[in-house]
């Protein structure tokens, strides 16, 4: 076996491990969500058949559940073997070969400072469909359609609904800058007009969609989102020396904005798409280390620096995600 892949499934479990044990005993504090995924998972390991799937929660994620309720009956083990399948194959999709290291330093900084609090800490149904994309556009080298891609990003939307957003990204063609902004104009003026409509049949179907209520307005362009689009409009200034992974993640930005300009009015919509999307600046942070260039190396890791700091603020003191 290749010795920078096991290099790479060492590392990968290792960290995974770690996070496991943080997020499945709440180490850090307890998050909001917590107690209802602790209470989610005892009823389904009491449920008659041990498969009960009439939740509010996407049937993916309760067949995970299921599966690894025949490992242990310890709801907090659980959630700490989902955390570590989804850490796990995040750091798995790191390349393992020019720039590993650092690209792992970056990574870790990012993911550690941004997302792990509240994701695999606090949302977890959209840590496992994150973490599907994640293993599908970091790895992502040209504009093919792979069968295996398409199979996980829709294995992410049984895990969380909204990842079908992915699908939508993974399938475009011919990317260029102009042909990104023209997209998400087209997805904001989409979503515009349907969305009333949307949010009146969606619960209907899907019972999740009823805490989408969509009382109470978004923050237009709240701070740290604002160092986002800055950064974004570097990806466009820097399409030329990016990769394949690194436009498409410029597409997802930008997708993402769309949606977030929409459903201003919707706050809770607004900030879930927002937060499932931003997916992509940890994908292009990623690639963008163990690029060529230099100037592409350099914004990566002052934006990750920067945004990683107000995060950190934002969920440990301005607005604590954990109790």
């Amino acid at each position: 076996m290749n010795k920078s892949f096991v290099r790479s499934l060492t590392v990968s479990a290792a960290i995974a491990l770690g996070c496991a044990i943080i997020a499945g005993y709440q180490l850090l504090g307890t998050s909001r969500d917590y107690e209802n995924y602790i209470f989610y998972f005892s009823y389904l390991l009491q449920s008659d058949n041990g498969l009960d799937l009439a939740y509010r929660f996407e049937p993916g994620f309760s067949l995970f559940v299921y599966l690894f309720g025949l490992v242990t009956s310890s709801p907090q083990a659980i959630y700490g073997l989902i955390v570590w399948v989804i850490v796990f194959l995040k750091y798995l999709s790191i390349p393992p070969a020019r720039g590993y290291w650092l690209a792992i330093l970056v990574f870790s900084f990012y993911f550690f400072s941004r997302y792990f609090v509240l994701f695999e800490m606090t949302v977890l149904r959209a840590a496992c469909a994150f973490s599907l994309a994640f293993f599908v556009f970091a790895r992502r080298e040209n504009e093919e359609v792979e069968l295996s891609a398409v199979l996980l990003l829709a294995l992410a939307t049984a895990f969380h609904y909204s990842a079908v957003v992915f699908l939508l990204v993974y399938f475009a063609k011919n990317l260029t800058r102009s042909r990104v902004v023209i997209l998400a104009v087209a997805c904001f003026g989409a979503i515009t007009i349907s969305k009333n409509y949307m949010l009146s049949v969606l619960p209907e179907f899907f019972s999740v969609f009823e805490t989408y209520d969509g009382v109470g307005q978004a923050t237009l362009v709240p701070i740290p989102y604002l160092v986002d689009l800055i950064y974004f409009l570097l990806m466009l200034g820097l399409w030329s020396r990016s990769d394949a992974a690194m436009k498409y993640c410029a597409l997802g930005v930008a997708i993402g904005a769309a949606f977030h300009f929409s459903l201003v009015e919707h706050s809770v919509l607004a900030s879930r798409f927002r937060e499932l999307l931003s997916m992509f600046f940890l994908v292009y942070v990623v690639r963008a280390s163990i690029s060529a260039s230099p100037l592409v190396r350099c914004t990566s890791l002052v934006y990750a620096l920067t945004t990683g700091l107000m995060n950190m603020y934002l969920v440990f003191v301005h607005d604590p995600l954990l109790s």
